[in-house]
């Protein structure tokens, strides 16, 4: 059997695949190795893993991680999976390269991510070819729900939005300024308190005020990761990713202003990540 995960670093979600292509889909914490300890893996994968299926059974493990960018991360996992999938070929990669499979397959393109975080790569249809540096939320995460939810947090505790938008977030959020930065600054995840200002903006995005916001973050992202990659309009880009899917339509309106040709949009690539490595690996 072939086990797949696309794991965030809050979520992982798996995919198990017989010979058949009989699909079982289940979930995990998150096992970024940046964020959670190996103890902690190992707990999760005893726990929920064991339960729901037999490792002896899977022969091959691809595991798409955020994370899983550095060799020696790479072995840490690979090591700890390996004693547990005794019987399993055991591939660890970055999620990145994960999205890039799942939207383009064996086809050249760009990729976006475009969720909590965003991050791109230029792929050549095997393997990432250019990677400007996502850099995370505090310096980057242009176009990504970091970066639209500290625009529309910002614009509120400023007073400039527009008063009936003022008025539905001060009652979906209560609270003073001094509730918003305590979480804020020294609360233990900052970049998901921030990101889930975003769907505020994302459920209103018919409303002028609230597109041209959304549109503002999807041009930063343009103006610094995209135009960075070579000939990039000579590719399509796609999309993967909450934010993107969502925002599809204001995404292309930006994309077309660039130049651009727009691609496959997707929430998120685990069902296409097992059609990859099932038809075309």
């Amino acid at each position: 059997m072939l086990l797949i995960c696309d794991s965030g670093s809050t979520k992982a979600d798996w995919c198990l695949v017989d010979k058949d292509n009989k699909r079982t889909f289940f979930a995990t914490c998150g096992m970024n190795p940046y964020n959670i300890s190996l103890e902690a893996i190992s707990q999760e994968i005893e726990s929920v893993l064991m339960s729901s299926i037999n490792p002896k059974d899977v022969h091959q493990l691809k595991f798409y991680g955020a994370g899983c960018s550095a060799e020696v991360k790479k072995k840490e996992l690979k090591d700890l999976f390996s004693t547990y999938f005794t019987n399993a070929k055991i591939y660890i990669d970055h999620d990145l390269l994960g999205a890039a499979r799942a939207l383009c397959g064996k086809e050249k393109g760009l990729c976006a991510i475009l969720g909590t975080g965003s991050n791109s790569c230029l792929y050549d249809g095997e393997d990432i070819r250019e990677n400007v540096p996502a850099l995370g939320y505090v310096l980057c995460d242009e176009g990504a729900g970091t970066n639209i939810g500290k625009l529309i947090l910002r614009n509120y505790l400023r007073h400039l939005l527009p008063k009936d938008l003022e008025k539905e977030f001060a009652t979906l959020y209560p609270g003073q300024e001094s509730d918003f930065l305590n979480r804020l600054y020294k609360g233990s995840v900052p970049n998901y308190f921030l990101a889930s200002f975003a769907k505020f903006v994302t459920d209103r995005k018919d409303n002028e005020y609230c597109r041209n916001l959304i549109k503002e973050c999807f041009v930063s992202f343009f103006e610094n990761q995209v135009v960075l990659y070579s000939d990039y309009t000579s590719y399509k880009i796609n999309v993967v990713g909450s934010v993107g899917f969502i925002c599809k339509d204001i995404f292309k309106e930006v994309a077309l202003n660039y130049g651009q040709e727009v691609g496959k949009f997707i929430k998120a690539p685990l069902v296409d990540l097992v059609d990859f490595h099932f038809y075309l690996d």
